[in-house]
């Protein structure tokens, strides 16, 4: 009853915080298709795809050529012609494509710097692709990635593993817990741990999925020093309604989407299939959750995506644990490289659908079938 409590308490915020954050695009609205200017930082990670990079500047997203290289935290002057897609009737996303930038100020987050100095030693000790890709799955970042491997990961629906995600932060708190336990007491052994994740979250560039991650490991965490057993799905209710009260906007954030229906899947439905080799189980579980998101919003579904998956996924924790080796990491990395590449020179890897074709009513139902046969079975 207190947990149904909360979950209407932060339901009711969402409600009343909402339109005040949709004010921010109304005021938009207005100057769709004009020349405009604004100032700011950049507010999200940089996103490099082929010859061009985007990145956030507030509620605008901001696509330009690949040079200059920008940072987070980058103070820009940006002048272009303000262009506007409508996601539903509440929400619209603003962008400025190819506009005139100026630097006004550089970012000097320390976080971010040390972001930069370890990719720029993978990018010394490592060839390509390997390196970006490590630094793909260590910090979530998207610089460097070949244009015709970036397709050969989406082809293959194993993009998530250049996306720092809530298993990254399972891995760097569960390992600084286990390397202070005997050395310091359990509840500070915890509060450092959840320190190391906010140092990792910051390096990440506070992507949705690591602040779902971040939020839910260290209520679980805490639940743990208090003596009480972590139950998964009321946490992960629980780091949902943070956010959404957070920051509304997130609910059609597609990368917070993901996030969150990927874990219901590890949740709810991972538990409920037969045994299958190790990383199988989890990425069919999470897949089944997330495609109809995918398939609305890109248009493609990886066909034999859970089997690319299941070959390469085992390798991210020795990936990561030899992060800081990184020469030692080449051979999982180059064994990852050969995987995706094989498969992805296969155009019935994936499928080309349009999204028009599935509603959000469809969607919808999808989710109250499978709702059904969980609950089903759980009975």
């Amino acid at each position: 009853m207190k947990r149904l409590l909360l979950v209407l308490i932060g339901f009711a915020l969402f409600i009343v915080r909402l339109p005040a954050s949709l004010q921010g695009f109304k005021n938009l609205d207005k100057y769709e298709g004009r020349p405009i200017t604004i100032s700011g930082r950049i507010s999200s990670q940089i996103n490099l795809q082929g010859n061009s990079q985007s990145f956030y500047l507030g509620l605008i997203q901001v696509r330009t050529q690949l040079y200059p290289a920008y940072e987070y935290g980058d103070k820009l002057a940006i002048s272009g012609t303000l262009q506007r897609k409508v996601i539903n009737p509440y929400y619209s996303r603003f962008s400025l494509i190819y506009p005139s930038i100026e630097r006004v100020a550089a970012g000097n987050n320390i976080f971010i710097g040390l972001k930069n100095k370890l990719e720029s030693w993978f990018s010394r000790v490592l060839p390509e692709p390997e390196a970006s890709l490590l630094a793909g799955i260590v910090l979530g970042s998207k610089r460097g990635l070949p244009q015709d491997f970036w397709q050969a990961l989406q082809k293959t629906g194993t993009l998530h593993i250049v996306v720092a995600s809530g298993y990254n932060v399972t891995i760097v708190m569960g390992v600084t817990i286990s390397l202070l336990a005997g050395l310091v007491k359990r509840w500070q052994a915890i509060t450092l741990g959840i320190a190391a994740v906010m140092i990792y979250s910051f390096m990440a560039g506070w992507e949705p999925a690591i602040v779902r991650a971040a939020v839910m490991g260290s209520l679980a965490y805490f639940g743990q020093a208090l003596g009480k057993l972590s139950d998964g799905l009321h946490l992960l209710v629980l780091a949902v309604m943070v956010m959404l009260v957070y920051n509304p906007l997130f609910i059609w954030d597609i990368g917070f989407q993901l996030s969150v229906m990927a874990t219901f899947g590890l949740i709810l439905i991972c538990p409920r299939l037969p045994r299958l080799p190790q990383g199988v189980g989890e990425s069919l579980a999470a897949q089944i959750m997330v495609w109809p998101i995918l398939v609305y919003n890109f248009g493609q579904m990886s066909v034999f995506g859970i089997v690319v998956n299941g070959l390469i996924l085992w390798l991210v924790p020795y990936i990561m644990a030899l992060s800081l080796l990184p020469w030692l990491a080449y051979l999982p990395l180059h064994l990852m490289v050969l995987v995706v590449n094989w498969f992805g020179r296969f155009d019935w890897m994936s499928w080309q659908v349009s999204p028009a074709a599935a509603s959000w009513w469809w969607i919808l139902g999808y989710y109250l079938v499978v709702t059904y046969v969980v609950t089903r079975k759980t009975n």
